[in-house]
């Protein structure tokens, strides 16, 4: 006969911030969806500004949604998630891994308020934010959207972190 202890737990906190983290990370790119950051086939447009557009949108997606959450997650999991079974280090990856959703709230206010000219033209912006949901919002603006960006990559690690210290 085996004995199995009862709390067998499979995943360290840093094994569950690597599955949480690639979920959200999936999420995150199925909602930038709508704002047309990788349409790559633009750079070979004859409309030169439609071509600078596209290349400033995917050299900001490509910062902000690839390489700065690569940069998030080696803090998280160098610093904040431990590497011990049970259920509040992988709580503490749960929440850590939600501030990912940061990212996004973060492009919208980098390629989507007031100051969008520089990455859609005027047609192209109504589309996106017909697709957003909220077509002429007044209060979408880049201060709003970057600091509900930025709170998310404060808030859910400290949440994480107190989580990891009880």
């Amino acid at each position: 006969m085996v004995y199995v202890p009862d709390s067998v737990s499979l995943l360290s906190g840093k094994n569950a911030l690597i599955l949480f983290f690639g979920v959200y990370l999936t999420v995150v790119i199925n909602l930038i969806r709508k704002y047309r950051t990788f349409d790559i086939y633009l750079f070979f447009s004859n409309d030169k500004s439609k071509r600078n557009r596209s290349i400033r949108r995917f050299i900001s997606g490509f910062i902000i949604i690839d390489v700065m959450p690569i940069l998030w997650f080696l803090v998280l999991y160098t610093f904040i998630i431990p590497n011990q079974p049970g259920p509040f280090p992988i709580m503490a990856a749960a929440f850590a891994a939600l501030s990912i959703l940061g990212f996004a709230r973060i492009l919208h206010s980098v390629i989507a308020t007031e100051k969008h000219k520089k990455f859609y033209s005027d047609e192209d912006f109504n589309i996106v934010m017909s697709k957003w949901g909220r077509g002429d919002d007044p209060d979408n603006s880049f201060k709003a959207h970057f600091i509900t960006g930025f709170s998310y990559l404060i808030i859910f690690p400290v949440i994480a972190y107190l989580i990891v210290i009880i």
